[in-house]
Order: C-alpha cells, then structure tokens, then sequence
C-alpha cells in the first residue's frame, strides 16, 4: 500500500511539472512573458494622467459662473482663480475672487499617488466650514470625478478639461456651471 502512495505522489507531482511547462509555455506563446515584464511598472504611468491634468491647471483663469437656465445670458457671478503648484506638480493651490462682492475662496487639488485618487479642499469667506472632496480620472475623456471625503459614495462634482484653455467644474445635479477661460 505504501509503494501505490509513493507511486501517486510521484504522478501528482510530475502531472503538476507537466502542467505547468505546459501553462508557461502557452502564456509565452500569447505574449504572457512580455505582459509579465510589463505589470511590474504599471502603477508608475498612472502618474502621469494625473500630472499632465494637474499641469494645466496651473495659470490664471477666468471664472464665469451660469446658473441652471442661463444659457445665453450674463454670467451669474464672475471672477478671477489663480492656481499655482505648492510643493509639486502633484498638488496645487488656488484662490479665487469674485468681481461683484467681496467673496473670496481658496483650496487645494492634489492626486495622492499611494491611494491613486485625487483631492481637493475649499473654503471661502462666506462659508462655515471646508468642503473636502476626493476623486477619480476617467481616461476616456479627461474628467476628474469628486464626491465628498466623507463615507458618501455619490459624486458630487464633475471637472472636465474642455482643452488646455477651458474647463468646467459643475455639480451633478446641474445647479450651476463654471467656466474656466485660461487669461493670456
């Protein structure tokens, strides 16, 4: 009874060396070294989506702000924001100032390349408290999804590079929009 243990465990264990050159040299076959050799490096890119739209954020910007329904009309408030980096091209800081009031706001947008989501923060001088937000890119257009830091899942604001001269940052619910215009 032992030699037939013996002799089983031998064949599982050659049946498993079988399989596995098999398996190997197939992935090998399709390309499965190369894809191997690749995945290491693959969080690495990820920076750099992020960095290119950071980068053009930076500048100073025109702000027009239309309400839901005002399509064609004057903006609804406007302004100057100005966006600088802080320590890097991974976070920036911004303040901004409304033409017609005295309303003044500042923050911070960053990506945080241990989670692989960005961030954002804003206060303004009419406000109680910090808005903290935190947010995904989708590649397939350049949108930064941002929802609250919060435990909330729900997306709250969406900013879209229009081009390297114009984005938009407006709420889901479509309240408002904001168009920012890159000042020359």
């Amino acid at each position: 009874m032992s030699d037939y243990r013996k002799c089983l465990r031998v064949a599982s264990i050659v049946l498993g060396m079988v399989i596995s050159t098999a398996a190997t040299s197939k992935l090998v076959a399709q390309g499965g070294g190369k894809a191997r050799r690749l995945a290491a490096p693959a969080a690495q890119p990820s920076l750099e989506p992020a960095r290119t739209m950071l980068r053009n954020f930076v500048g100073r910007w025109r702000v027009e702000v239309r309400f839901a329904g005002n399509f064609d009309g004057a903006p609804d408030a406007s302004g100057t924001r100005v966006v600088t980096a802080l320590f890097d091209d991974l976070r920036l800081q911004w303040t901004e100032e409304l033409d017609s009031s005295r309303v003044k706001s500042q923050g911070m947008i960053g990506f945080d390349s241990r989670s692989g989501r960005f961030y954002g923060t804003a206060v303004d001088s009419t406000g109680s408290g910090a808005e903290l937000l935190t947010g995904t890119l989708d590649l397939a257009e350049p949108v930064i999804i941002f929802g609250p830091a919060a435990l909330s899942t729900d997306p709250s604001f969406i900013l879209r590079m229009i081009d390297a001269d114009h984005f938009t940052w407006a709420p889901l619910d479509r309240g408002w929009r904001a168009v920012l215009t890159r000042e020359r």
